[in-house]
């Protein structure tokens, strides 16, 4: 353990779905350094941190700033921050705008960056912009995969995702069929629609349910979830469960046989690798994910946006022992991308850059 190490994040909140992971990688990375400042956008109510991090954060549960008035906040915490203290090293984890508020007083007290981005990014305005200036100023880009970077830098290096592999392990003995899953922020660009349409004309679908785990980042997400409520509410076997606490999901996600993420190329959800570690067998439409199963599967998992239903069927023509062991197949390709894995990777660049 040595030195300083300064975070920024978009959130540190247990009870988040989708952002709950960032603590434990939060905590991982402070088993190697004596300190650990975390700056985030926002922090919820239940949150468990190592005894060496201090949190930081812009706004809680309960506020309702204005935008410009996080902005002014995040500049005087940030300044602040960086000007009273010696920092090794400052990650930043899928925060472009925090960082590129961050980096003058970086630049200034000579503390090199790296930036965390894995996602297809916006395609034009304004967060087109953040992000692409955020990334030119970053000594150092990391991402999950070859294509979860929108843009083409020198200096990127493809690290894999970080996932809690052992929590999330579940050894499957018998593949039903029968219960199917959607773990994921309830947005447009994850096509549920398209999903559930193709899901309405599996061959057993009367004997088939399938539960859509994940909430609402804001007013667009909450007017697709009611859309769809509304669309799919005479089915009894399409349900929408809501948000769970990431701490919860390994015990949900392991009565489940399939997962499906309907995700374009680009996005690498951590959801496939943690749905495929405790015994789902993922079908995906991104090609990004081929490496987690055999030739004669991966044939069957990747779908298009009409023949999701098609490769459901095809898969369940197969035997119990062929589909657990394909999963077992699967596992040991998703343990590779566990989360000490990772930071064990991001520290060695922290040090190197």
């Amino acid at each position: 353990m040595s030195g300083k190490l300064l975070i920024l994040n978009l959130s540190v909140d247990s009870e988040n779905t989708s952002l709950a992971f960032t603590q434990t990688w939060i905590n991982e990375l402070a088993m190697y350094y004596e300190e650990v400042d975390v700056i985030t956008l926002r922090v919820g109510e239940k949150y468990r941190l190592n005894k060496n991090v201090k949190l930081f954060s812009i706004n809680n549960v309960n506020s309702n700033f204005s935008k410009i008035s996080q902005l002014y906040k995040l500049y005087k915490k940030t300044k602040y921050l960086i000007n009273n203290n010696d920092y090794e090293h400052c990650f930043a984890h899928m925060s472009p705008l925090q960082h590129l508020v961050a980096k003058y007083f970086l630049y200034k007290k000579q503390v090199k960056s790296t930036l965390w981005f894995t996602h297809v990014g916006p395609k034009f305005g304004i967060k087109w912009l953040i992000l692409w200036c955020s990334s030119f100023l970053a000594n150092n880009i990391v991402t999950a995969s070859k294509n979860s970077f929108p843009f083409k830098f020198s200096n990127i290096k493809v690290i894999g995702h970080g996932i809690l592999f052992e929590e999330f392990f579940n050894e499957k003995v018998n593949f039903t069929g029968k219960k199917y899953l959607v773990l994921s922020r309830v947005s447009k660009s994850k096509n549920i629609e398209n999903t559930l349409e193709n899901f309405l004309k599996i061959k057993y679908f009367e004997n088939s349910s399938i539960d859509i785990i994940g909430g609402v980042l804001n007013k667009n997400d909450n007017e697709y979830l009611s859309y769809l409520k509304n669309k799919y509410k005479v089915y009894g076997n399409i349900n929408f469960l809501g948000k769970k606490s990431h701490e919860s999901l390994p015990q949900i996600i392991k009565h489940y046989d399939v997962s499906i993420n309907n995700a374009e190329k680009g996005f690498f959800d951590k959801a496939v690798l943690e749905s495929i570690s405790a015994g789902n067998v993922c079908f995906y439409k991104s090609e990004d994910f081929n490496f987690l199963y055999s030739d004669a599967f991966k044939n069957i998992l990747l779908f298009e946006d009409n023949n999701l239903y098609e490769k459901i069927d095809l898969l369940l023509q197969h035997d119990n022992d062929s589909i657990v062991n394909e999963i077992r197949y699967s596992q040991i390709e998703a343990e590779k991308h566990s989360l000490n894995n990772v930071v064990s990777k991001l520290v060695s660049i922290f040090n190197t850059v």
